[in-house]
């Protein structure tokens, strides 16, 4: 037995050979630890408790999938079809009363060409993309319901993460969300370490999943789905991208996991022979109907009683392929084939016509089909897959839920944002913005010029925060709805999370940037006012994001929202007034309160000019009291009438936090609801 196997074998002892009558006494079952040695080399030892380890084996009773004439329909628009056609919508069908058995223990593999129908059937049997569905689903004698959802794993085909992130932290933050809350943090992170050394992934364990091969990802990705011990996985091509060595790899990692009693379900496109022969059944698809269910060495004697024979020393998976591929004629007979040959079990429907029609040699290589008779149907382990009615939707609570994501996006933010490129950026900026406004006169030929450092200000920082804004849930949105998906969190635990961890971190840069800035530009010297302009910044600022998350998230194409995003900034800068004083009464009376630009520069030129400060007259271009005193002197107040300032500060800081409110609610709700998802 190999070091993989033993391991194995002392994992599945931990979750299922736990003796349910041991004696102990409450507190005691809670401390107990169970520990795992894992390969004979290696020093890593798992901690476990034995009632963490009972509750892990609880989450995984032996299932039977079971499906019955299943059929979905998808209604595509006309004109993508016939360019010529009046209709609205012509309806196409995936998949065509398709029937089958998979048992617990085994790996099945869905196999047909491109546009067979064999990721739309993995989708549906894994509860997904049900729309126009219909036919019967069971998992042992219980019909589909999606709160059976925590029982199972979807692997997808993509290896989808937060890639920042190393492999350890991966898995922890999936676990940490996943698992249920009567599990310990402890015996959590005990099962992470057990995943990585299942999986065979420690020596990559502290290193960024950017940085390793796809073979590992591959095994990450599915580790990610294994920790909440699933009954039955489901994975999408696992073996897409991946070298021969690394995918032989893979399937003996699924063979040991089938072993421990999963249901293992996967849709591969053309494996290796060695890969072919490993599976325990093969259901070949064309067209959206089966044409093949059997075992996998039963395909080739199955399709030459038709007079199909494969060459010698021919891959027998490329063979089937390339017989599906062919002309529709052929496509056509193996359907109309198997529909003549077909088992179903527990009935005797073959009629004598069609037992002397078609050989009865055919149907010996064919597994049966379920009679669709739900009494017989099996529950091995003789449990209830639905939770019960004072279940919880989720495995943890809202707050643990927005506390885990607040760690995780603080994390990624902070290594994206706290760059050396980045602080480089704002300093830099911020020395020659001091420089080009250095130490400005307290004189009536430089209040042009302190408007205008306002205007910078306000200006250049909300516009860059708006742009990093659109590119958040564009670039997050495949990754958060692959985790919602398998009911990891609620979305507003992990958008309010989002807006707590990363707005301060984002906050940081403009602040250093004012902070050398403002001083070298000699605006006010008054402390107070300068924390006030810092204030009317960031608030700009966090206006600015919450608009580009409206954007990012309302929009299907990013390039859409980039365009939308500069169009309305642009506008928004005109209508405030900044570069056409005299705007058209019927323009200018009212579109100037929509930018929320108007609003931070306006609060802050009154900020600016407070205080009392005595300034130079010069040459009455700007201030009044100076034409007939060009000597004279001013104080700042008056400078106030010079701009068309609206509101007051007070009401300027409110109306900012209405819209940063507004649209963060707004950014919420088309995230919700708007579906930004393509394919079937």
């Amino acid at each position: 037995m190999s070091p993989f196997q033993e391991t194995n074998e002392r994992i599945n002892k931990a979750f299922t050979n736990i003796d349910s009558n041991e004696t102990m006494k409450p507190n005691e079952d809670q401390q107990s630890q169970y520990i795992i040695e894992m390969r004979g080399g290696d020093t890593l030892q798992v901690q476990m408790s034995v009632d963490g380890a009972r509750k892990l084996a609880a989450l995984s009773p032996r299932i039977t999938v079971t499906y019955h004439n299943v059929s979905k329909v998808i209604n595509v628009p006309a004109k993508m079809i016939d360019p010529s056609s009046k209709e609205r919508f012509i309806q196409r069908k995936l998949l065509d009363q398709v029937s089958g058995q998979i048992y617990s223990g085994q790996i099945v593999a869905l196999m047909g060409p491109s546009g067979c129908g064999k990721t739309t059937l993995l989708n549906t049997l894994a509860g997904r993309a049900l729309n126009g569905v219909s036919g019967d689903i069971w998992f042992n004698n219980q019909r589909y319901d999606k709160s059976m959802k925590r029982k199972l794993a979807y692997v997808l085909q993509q290896d989808i993460f937060f890639e920042r992130l190393t492999v350890k932290q991966q898995l922890t933050y999936t676990a940490l969300l996943r698992l249920p809350n009567n599990l310990s943090r402890q015996d959590k992170l005990a099962q992470v370490e057990q995943i990585i050394d299942q999986l065979r992934i420690q020596k990559c364990a502290n290193t960024p999943i950017m940085l390793i091969s796809g073979g590992e990802k591959k095994r990450v990705n599915i580790g990610t789905e294994l920790l909440t011990n699933p009954s039955v996985i489901f994975l999408d091509e696992p073996t897409s991208g991946l070298d021969s060595t690394s995918a032989v790899a893979l399937m003996d990692v699924l063979r040991d996991l089938a072993m421990q009693g999963k249901t293992i379900i996967t849709s591969i496109h053309q494996p290796s022979s060695q890969i072919f022969q490993s599976f325990d059944q093969l259901i070949l698809l064309a067209d959206g109907k089966t044409i093949f269910m059997g075992k996998p060495s039963n395909a080739l004697p199955y399709f030459a009683t038709m007079g199909h024979h494969s060459p010698p020393q021919y891959n027998p998976a490329d063979y089937v392929m390339d017989l599906v591929n062919q002309d529709m004629k052929i496509r056509e007979q193996l359907k109309e084939a198997y529909l003549k040959n077909k088992i179903i079990k527990n009935l005797n429907t073959i009629s004598n016509q069609l037992q002397l029609e078609y050989s009865s040699s055919a149907r010996q290589y064919l597994l049966g089909e379920p009679s669709g008779n739900e009494a017989d149907l099996t529950n091995p382990d003789n449990v209830n897959l639905i939770p019960t009615k004072h279940e919880s939707k989720w495995p943890i609570g809202f707050l643990s839920q927005m506390l885990i994501l607040f760690s995780r996006a603080f994390r990624l933010t902070g290594k994206s944002q706290f760059t050396l490129l980045n602080f480089g950026q704002a300093l830099v900026l911020a020395v020659i913005c001091g420089l080009c406004w250095l130490r400005m006169d307290f004189a009536e030929n430089t209040i042009p010029d302190r408007s205008s450092f306002i205007f910078f200000l306000m200006t250049f920082w909300p516009l860059q925060t708006m742009m990093h804004g659109i590119l958040a849930f564009p670039f997050e949105r495949i990754i958060i709805e692959k985790e919602r998906a398998s009911g990891s969190y609620r979305l507003s635990s992990y958008f309010i999370a989002k807006s707590l961890a990363e707005a301060p971190l984002k906050l940081v840069l403009p602040t250093l940037f004012l902070i050398v800035a403002y001083w070298m530009a000699n605006i006010n010297s008054n402390f107070g006012i300068f924390l006030a302009i810092l204030a009317f910044q960031l608030l700009s600022i966090l206006v600015a994001e919450s608009l580009g998350l409206l954007l990012g998230a309302a929009f299907k194409n990013l390039q859409h929202a980039i365009t939308v995003a500069t169009v309305l900034l642009m506008s928004l800068m005109l209508v405030g007034g900044f570069f056409v004083r005299n705007l058209p009464h019927w323009l200018g009376v009212w579109t100037k309160w929509l930018s929320f630009f108007q609003y931070s520069y306006d609060a802050c030129l009154q900020l600016q000019f407070k205080g009392g400060y005595t300034y130079q007259c010069v040459d009455g271009s700007i201030i009044t009291s100076c034409r007939n005193n060009p000597n004279g002197t001013f104080i700042s107040n008056e400078a106030i009438k010079y701009f068309d300032v609206g509101i007051s500060i007070g009401l300027n800081f409110l109306v900012l936090f209405g819209m940063f409110v507004v649209f963060r609610i707004l950014a919420y709700l088309a995230l919700r609801f708007i579906n930004t998802r393509t394919g079937r």
